[in-house]
């Protein structure tokens, strides 16, 4: 008797690189308290403008630096004794003056910040950065307009998505879809496109006539991934981001993000929008088309939330390259 496909548990912390906020969300002087991978941080920003990412418990006596805690200049200072620490984590003073203890020091964690987001990395052996996210360019690009949805789910089920190419006209209803490019891999990095026509862009002016739509698809490890988006028929480009950060075991933070190209053709989209002044036109359609994406991406909400993972799945022709992007995805774990 053929044994059927069991669920399996993914090991819930990957190895990668994790946007933890927008970078013009964390001001001057600005702490944060972060929960990520099963273990509480708090983010701050010196008056100077460093960001760091430490353990959010004093290593004194257990303050939580983010529940009465304050950054003074370049240090982050606990509620509970006012020890002070550096960036690097070094305890600078106490709150009475007197020598810092020698076991006082702060645990601190690599982050960078790079295409307007705060990334961390994390490494479940506590290793250093094996690979980079490689830097956008974001000439002629709108700023990215963001959401954020704290789901059931793991980061390689959500990036799975991508490449699961039977799932494009089942639950997204979209027609006529074709490779483009075959699925590549270089390292962390994995790479695939393409083609197909959806019943409904959702965007101004093309609500129900339908469009074709060709997608360049980019993933760097399992913590961040952004899809090149070209609309052909109305002249339009768009990119949008998808960040699964794993909270704990069980949920993941899934901000999503979109930018639009500036160099769009207002009467290509709608002939009504051409007498509207840039700027107004480009929030106009950035909003809009956040709003579409959140329509889209929400879709597979609550199959994520409550699927299993098999382990050993029982693939059919039209899935897509699913089998090699797990291959792909087994670097990230030890």
């Amino acid at each position: 008797m053929e044994q059927l496909p069991t669920p399996t548990k993914l090991f819930p912390y990957p190895n990668s690189w994790y946007v933890i906020e927008k970078s013009d969300q964390l001001k001057h002087g600005q702490l944060i308290a972060k929960r990520i991978a099963g273990k509480d941080f708090v983010l701050f920003r010196t008056l100077s403008g460093l960001a760091c990412l430490a353990d959010a418990y004093c290593p004194h006596l257990g303050g939580h630096f983010a529940h009465g805690g304050h950054v003074e200049g370049e240090n982050i200072v606990c509620p509970f004794h006012h020890f002070c620490f550096d960036t690097k984590g070094t305890c600078v003073k106490t709150g009475y003056g007197t020598k810092a203890p020698p076991k006082a020091i702060l645990k601190t964690h690599t982050i960078q910040e790079k295409n307007g987001f705060i990334l961390y990395w994390h490494h479940e052996q506590a290793e250093q950065p094996q690979w980079e996210i490689p830097a956008t360019d974001n000439t002629d690009w709108t700023s990215i307009k963001t959401a954020d949805f704290v789901l059931n789910s793991h980061p390689q089920e959500t990036t799975e998505n991508s490449v699961d190419v039977g799932h494009f006209s089942i639950v997204h209803k979209y027609s006529n879809i074709h490779t483009l490019k075959d699925l590549s891999t270089e390292g962390a990095y994995l790479n695939a496109s393409y083609g197909f026509n959806r019943a409904s862009a959702g965007l101004i002016g093309k609500g129900t006539q339908g469009i074709k739509a060709k997608i360049n698809i980019h993933v760097h490890g399992l913590g961040y991934s952004f899809v090149e988006v070209d609309l052909p028929e109305m002249q339009m480009q768009t990119r949008q981001y998808v960040f699964p950060t794993p909270i704990d075991e069980h949920t993941i933070n899934l901000k999503i993000g979109i930018s639009i190209n500036t160099k769009l053709k207002p009467s290509k989209i709608h002939p009504a929008l051409f007498a509207l002044p840039k700027n107004i036109l480009l929030k106009i359609i950035l909003k809009k088309a956040l709003e579409t994406y959140i329509n889209d991406i929400s879709q597979d909400f609550e199959i994520w939330e409550n699927k299993a993972h098999i382990s050993h799945p029982a693939l059919a022709k039209g899935d897509g390259p699913i089998r090699k992007y797990r291959q792909w995805a087994r670097q990230f774990y030890v």
